[in-house]
């Protein structure tokens, strides 16, 4: 599914009341919002980072989509299969933990020369515009429903207050829809994701 079909739904549905609908950018920055908190609850993605570790260093920096920590492994030396080992993520009063100090910056406390820890960290969604309308939604197609509320839910919230009670239906049933899209499993990507990265280096 592209961009232009959730444009095109949301302005037959949750917009078709609205003079919004017809403001394409304006749509384009609520499907934007949408996808991020999709990605904040579901962890669609998962990346890995590689952190070489240096002399006297606890603070390194993230990559600019970092979201969260999901998980560590500390490695000795060259990267490898052999010498791996889990680490616990923000895990207080662990001396091994690492930790996520904020929204950019995570601290390892345990500092080998010319060791590795390699960062699985959920990633935020790639920024979508109106020069994007040809290209693929970057959720699945099961969480469209859940994206279409939460599009109407902050279309009819830049409205004024007369139509307070519309905005929270539409929160309501975006609440809905994702504890509908967790009853059903339509959410794996996440374990899959993770699990494949993991595995190809040598983790599971």
């Amino acid at each position: 599914m592209i961009l232009q079909n959730v444009v095109d739904m949301a302005v037959k549905s949750e917009l078709s009341n609205l003079n919004i609908k017809n403001d394409n950018e304006a749509i384009v920055s609520f499907i934007n919002l949408g996808v991020i908190e999709l990605y904040k609850r579901f962890r669609l993605e998962v990346k890995e980072h590689m952190v070489e570790l240096q002399d006297n260093v606890e603070i390194y920096d993230m990559p600019d989509d970092f979201m969260s920590l999901v998980a560590a492994y500390g490695e000795v030396e060259e990267p490898s299969v052999d010498n791996v080992n889990p680490l616990p993520v923000n895990v207080e009063d662990d001396p091994l933990s690492v930790n996520t100090v904020n929204w950019y910056q995570v601290q390892i406390p345990v500092a080998v020369t010319g060791g590795f820890v390699s960062l699985m960290y959920a990633s935020a969604p790639p920024y979508l515009s109106t020069d994007d309308l040809d290209s693929a939604l970057p959720i699945p197609i099961g969480l469209v429903e859940a994206l279409l509320h939460y599009v109407g839910y902050r279309a009819h919230a830049a409205m004024d207050g007369s139509i307070q009670a519309e905005n929270n239906t539409h929160y309501q049933r975006f609440e809905a829809s994702c504890q509908r899209a967790k009853l059903e499993g339509v959410i794996t990507a996440d374990d899959v994701n993770m699990g494949t990265r993991i595995e190809s280096r040598g983790f599971a």
